[in-house]
């Protein structure tokens, strides 16, 4: 009897490490060196100040979305995840800003998911086949699909980790109170379910799922349809979940007062069609679409959007043969749920945790891949399940059934193979972008951040040939066309950068941030009086935009108009402390007043928010220097050029210093690499450096005679 235990044991503990060794071979083992924060990330993490701000602010995290918009605002996409912002801004409390320790992370959860999928599949009564085998090969899928790249890859996918966690531990209570399934399961579901849903919305469909798993489980479809609906009516636990789902719908929509989220036609074309019979067509093809994707995932890209799938506009198109299919095989399900009750648990594991995403409601996406990791476990058992039942029913043909293990092996092979590849693609943007660009050459929203991304890295020539592309491809792209008409303005060409900023306000005239550029564009122009009626446009519609402050700031400069300039300024930091060069020109005014003290007073202050900016820091050290607090202005010297060493201005600077300081020798050095990173650009330092010389040389002489 022990032994018999202690085999069970091992045998347990070999199944779990497996799992894991396969987790790891697809998305670990070296792959996370040199991982960055790609696509979403940026947004919800990068410059996200309900996570990388400290202290935390717990009122913006529990009234923001997770964007880090107000849940209130009419900007939100009222996607409110609080724990899942407050997972992230707890690793960077700890860890700081590291892509590649959350992206490990995620990792971390991917395989404890796996492990509870087997122990969850393990547990079930299935008598048509083998459930030690179900629960293996369906978590060994599970963990190789490469299906879940973009939840375990993208840093953002911790909330579909988190929802499936919570998910598979809501059904294995489930299964362990089958048959007792009291008030304390169902308040414990409902509790789990509640905490799940402050990490993913989805996860609502939790108490439904378990009504499923208790109904197989307790098998009430062997009843009679007349006596099961008795039964369902009657079940407590069942109205108890039901009331306990409308409640957590009712206070989530309570929380962000009841106001649904407005998404544009770039970020889902088949929601904003017209016509009821392109949408109700369209989105049954997506829904197949979806189920392709975890049958073959070969074509995988992180955004579906513009151009990505083509409208379905009538029923003569060859497309809904797909859809036909789908339903046919759920008829099919239906038709012999009580002798094939696992295919029918399977298939519902993985329509009810979609529901969701499946246009029920509006989303702001045609399809997104990590909607579909907690799906994927009832598509994991829906394979293997008809794998087994294949198996099981060729007894008496061993080639063939050697034949069907050789393919299942090989599958797994490929899977493995396809998710390190398509991981290895997450790692970076410039990789994620151009392997998108394979699947879908013709989607707008890939040419435009190829086009954003090739900015960035200045590689302007490369940025104007995709944002053209994507114009061509979506004419009303008004993100892409503002950002043509910015890259124009970079180049001086400021009549075509306001047609291209004008063209963008066409498209959507109630565009804060094209208001904005356009008044930038007008004061590059001298139109001082237009570009503040742009400024002010782009505050009617943003009232905080801090950005636009800034700007507006800047334009009073221009006019010499030096204290509304300072005002704008200062308004701007008060809405967004995190502007560098707004605080920059604070201080740079406040020093040329001759207010040293005021300008340190405000440098510290702008140091709390942004303890690393080079030009705070710098200006910072200029004034201690007029003060004549050497020793410490030489320390945020060195500091900067720690930073930015190869900066000919700061070593310069530096020299002035000691010149002043009358450390001689260290300013010559100081001068003199200046020159050597850029003698066209040293002219201070060459000036300075020959001054000195020549005093050095005159004191020489003089001591000579």
């Amino acid at each position: 009897m022990l032994d018999l235990v202690h085999k069970a044991t091992l045998h347990s503990m070999v199944c779990q490490a497996i799992l894991v060794l396969i987790c790891l071979l697809c998305y670990g083992c070296g792959g996370l060196s040199g991982a960055k924060f790609v696509f979403d990330d940026t947004v919800a993490i990068v410059k996200n100040r309900d996570v990388n701000s400290l202290p935390t602010n717990w009122t913006a995290i529990f009234t923001h979305d997770f964007w880090g918009a107000s849940l209130l605002s009419s900007d939100s996409h009222k996607s409110f995840r609080p724990l899942t912002t407050l997972m992230f801004h707890c690793e960077y409390a700890l860890l700081g800003l590291s892509a590649a320790h959350m992206k490990f992370l995620n990792l971390l959860l991917h395989c404890v998911n796996t492990i509870l999928m087997w122990r969850l599949i393990r547990s079930l009564y299935v008598p048509e086949v083998s459930t030690a085998r179900w629960a293996i090969l369906s978590a060994a899928l599970f963990a190789a699909h490469p299906i879940h790249t973009e939840a375990v890859s993208g840093v953002v996918g911790r909330a579909e980790l988190m929802f499936c966690m919570i998910h598979l531990l809501c059904l294995l209570l489930t299964v362990a109170n089958t048959g007792r399934l009291g008030p304390q399961t169902g308040g414990l579901v409902m509790l789990l379910t509640a905490v799940g849903m402050l990490f993913k919305e989805s996860a609502v469909t939790i108490p439904m799922s378990c009504v499923l798993l208790d109904y197989f489980q307790n098998c009430y479809y062997h009843l009679r349809f007349k006596d099961q609906w008795s039964l369902l009516r009657t079940r407590i636990s069942y109205l108890f979940y039901l009331l306990g789902t409308l409640g957590l719908l009712t206070a989530r929509l309570w929380w962000q007062d009841f106001e649904t989220p407005t998404f544009k036609e770039v970020d889902n074309p088949v929601a904003h069609n017209e016509h009821v019979l392109t949408r109700g067509l369209s989105q049954q093809y997506l829904l197949v679409m979806n189920i392709w994707l975890m049958l073959c995932p070969h074509w995988l890209c992180y955004d579906w959007a513009l151009g990505c799938v083509k409208l379905v506009t009538n029923i003569w198109d060859l497309r809904l043969q797909g859809v036909i299919g789908f339903y046919s095989i759920v008829l099919v399900a239906l038709m012999n749920f009580r002798r094939l009750p696992g295919m029918m648990l399977a298939l519902g594991l993985m329509i009810i945790p979609f529901l969701p995403a499946s246009g029920i409601i509006c989303v702001g996406f045609v399809i997104a891949e990590r909607t579909l990791y907690v799906p994927s476990i009832g598509f994991c058992l829906l394979s293997i399940y008809g794998f087994l039942y294949w198996y099981d029913s060729s007894t008496e043909s061993t080639h063939w059934r050697t034949a069907l293990r050789i393919l299942l092996m090989l599958l797994f092979s490929v899977m493995i193979v396809r998710t390190r590849q398509r991981a290895t693609d997450w790692l970076n943007e410039e990789q994620l972008f151009k392997s998108a660009l394979q699947v879908c050459p013709d989607n707008a929203k890939v040419h435009y951040n190829i086009a954003r991304l090739a900015t960035d890295m200045g590689n302007n020539t490369k940025a104007f040939q995709h944002y053209h592309r994507a114009i061509e491809l979506y004419p009303n792209y008004e993100s892409a066309l503002m950002n043509l008409g910015n890259l124009y303005r970079e180049h001086g060409q400021l009549t075509t950068a306001e047609e291209y900023i004008r063209l963008a306000l066409q498209a959507y005239p109630a565009f804060p941030a094209a208001w904005m550029n356009l008044g930038i564009v007008q004061s590059a122009q001298g139109k001082f009086d237009k570009a503040l009626a742009s400024y002010e446009k782009a505050l009617k519609y943003r009232a905080n935009f801090a950005v636009c402050y800034y700007n507006m700031g800047n334009l009073y400069l221009e006019q010499k108009r030096y204290a509304k300039a300072l005002h704008h300024w200062q308004h701007a930091v008060a809405l967004n402390p995190r502007q560098p060069k707004a605080w920059a020109n604070i201080l740079t005014m406040l020093d040329n007043k001759g207010l040293q003290e005021d300008a340190l007073r405000i440098s510290n202050q702008a140091l709390q928010h942004l303890p690393n900016d080079v030009s705070i820091l710098f200006i910072r050290a200029n004034v201690l220097g007029k003060l004549k607090h050497y020793t410490e202005a030489e320390t945020i010297y060195k500091r900067v050029i720690e930073l930015e060493p190869h900066n000919t201005l700061y070593h310069t600077n530096l020299g002035v210093l000691y010149h002043r300081w009358d450390k001689t020798q260290e300013a010559i050095e100081a001068y003199r690499t200046a020159i050597s990173i850029s003698a066209a650009r040293a002219t201070t330092a060459r000036e300075n450096l020959s001054k000195l010389l020549k005093r050095l040389e005159r004191e020489a002489q003089v001591m000579q005679r």
